[in-house]
């Protein structure tokens, strides 16, 4: 049954995404990354949210908080408070990163080392987006596009950073020899 329940959430949230013209595809989920860290890492605390270019006419402080807000709710998970201003709750040894329109590919490794990330500023362009979750190396990561949009209201942007928290924080766990199965479900 929870195999059936997590097929048909997915492919609602496919079928959603390719409704709102954003595509987020998941490239990397570390054998390091497991649900149970997340929970234990993030459950019930800030977890420190790093944000890197901004595609739009907006100063970068607002864009920060918009994009953390849409991430709020948005993972398999217990309540997590993504922040660009983590409190003492926050465990330093994680981190999300989101990289808007980075100047080239950023190497998974390179996302997390916390140095300077060139992003291009040019605006009305599509809107490329590279993310991970980071616990000193990349635990995951992905990659995801929405066409040009004038704002951070817009749907297809909303469903960028949406379906990006989705994947940055998957069920399944890499360890486990069911790949559907994640976070103490009897599979």
């Amino acid at each position: 049954m929870v195999r059936f329940v997590t097929a048909a959430s997915l492919m609602m949230a496919s079928v959603l995404s390719a409704c709102s013209g954003s595509r987020v595809v998941s490239d990397n989920v570390s054998t390091a990354y497991s649900p149970l860290e997340f929970s234990a890492a993030a459950g019930g605390r800030d977890l420190a949210t790093e944000v890197y270019g901004n595609p739009f006419p907006i100063d970068q402080t607002s864009f920060d908080q918009t994009v953390t807000d849409l991430m709020q709710g948005k993972h398999f998970g217990p309540p997590t408070h993504f922040t660009t201003t983590p409190g003492e709750s926050a465990n330093r040894r994680y981190k999300v990163v989101m990289v808007f329109n980075p100047a080239e590919n950023i190497a998974n490794q390179q996302i997390c080392s916390g140095g300077p990330i060139a992003t291009d500023k040019q605006p009305g362009q599509p809107i490329r987006l590279q993310a991970a979750f980071c616990r000193g190396g990349t635990l995951t990561s992905t990659n995801g596009w929405a066409p040009a949009v004038a704002s951070p209201q817009d749907s297809a942007f909303r469903s960028l950073i949406t379906d990006t928290t989705f994947e940055l924080f998957p069920l399944r766990d890499p360890n486990h020899s069911d790949s559907n199965c994640g976070m103490g479900f009897d599979c």
